[in-house]
């Protein structure tokens, strides 16, 4: 793996790991579903602490680059977009070139770059101050993940459930910021929680495989479907984003990972079951059932972020 950690680079080992591995996995030398070296073998392949390795594995799976599976190993997420920094590359070498022929030492080139690309870093902030809401914290995160890989932006995330609690308090820390993009599924109680906000709201859209979706709807009326996330109301939150149409026909429970007796119960009296993909290798794993439990993987409606990304990259803030 071509992989280099330089323990004396003014950047530190587990910002080297990661930023190498996002790397790998964007040029296509680390592929989809390949595995990658347990923490531990890792840690003596580089000869750094296992701990910062398993660190490292932990925030590339939150940002969608890698998938970790207990029992099984880390592997390369599937869908990671492909992009090609060639041109990238040769902009970087000639200007390191360059820097070397006119004698700066080795030591200098780095510290100035590093130095001079967080300096641009804080210039550029096209996006704006955001606050994004939704019932799960897991969304949130891909959400703000898709966006910054195209835009920059000064992100707050905050749950539905935790304004609705306390809305005058939400109201005034909104004052400070430039737009707010809600989950669809919770801007009709967002708004009734916080009226006359005078901030511009956008809502975006989880979708769902339609072959998920189209198993639902074959589903006979009166059949028992369990749905399981992060929470109960993200549960009932992606039963809605999954299938509205045979609501009524169907007898329904919507726990969270969390419920141990919930959980339970829906093994115990459900035909079949659903479960996000933030949730489902721990049902699996801890809450073992006769019956089928399918995974659904949840993910941002892509002409819908492309909105949300057309409104920040105007500028306009």
């Amino acid at each position: 793996m071509d992989i280099k950690i330089i323990k004396s680079f003014p950047l530190g080992i587990k910002e080297q790991l990661k930023r190498q591995l996002e790397t790998l996995i964007e040029n296509g030398s680390l592929t989809s579903g390949e595995i990658l070296l347990s923490a531990k073998d890792m840690g003596l392949f580089l000869n750094i602490n296992r701990n910062t390795v398993a660190s490292v594995y932990k925030e590339l799976e939150q940002k969608g680059f890698l998938k970790i599976i207990k029992g099984s190993g880390t592997f390369v997420s599937e869908g990671v977009p492909q992009k090609n920094k060639e041109p990238l590359k040769k902009i970087f070498n000639i200007a390191y070139e360059h820097a070397v022929q006119s004698g700066f030492s080795f030591e200098d080139i780095n510290n100035f770059f590093i130095t001079g690309l967080l300096e641009k870093s804080r210039e550029v902030r096209h996006g704006g101050k955001v606050i994004l809401i939704d019932c799960n914290y897991e969304i949130l995160k891909a959400l703000d993940q898709k966006i910054k890989t195209r835009c920059d932006i000064d992100s707050h995330f905050m749950l539905i459930q935790d304004i609705k609690k306390v809305p005058g308090k939400f109201i005034k820390r909104a004052k400070e910021y430039d737009l707010i993009i809600c989950g669809m599924n919770h801007m009709e109680e967002f708004k009734t929680a916080v009226s006359d906000l005078p901030l511009e709201t956008i809502g975006f859209l989880i979708k769902t495989d339609f072959q998920i979706i189209n198993q639902i709807i074959q589903l006979p009326a009166e059949t028992s479907v369990g749905y399981c996330c992060i929470s109960k109301k993200s549960s009932k939150a992606f039963f809605k984003t999954t299938m509205l149409s045979t609501g009524s026909s169907l007898n329904r429970i919507h726990v969270g990972i969390g419920d141990k007796k919930g959980i339970q119960d829906m093994i115990e009296s459900c035909d079949i079951i659903f479960a996000t993909h933030y949730v489902y290798d721990t049902l699996v794993e801890k809450f073992p059932a006769k019956k089928k439990i399918h995974c659904v993987n949840l993910d941002i409606d892509s002409e819908n972020l492309d909105f949300i990304l057309s409104r920040l990259e105007k500028g306009v803030f």
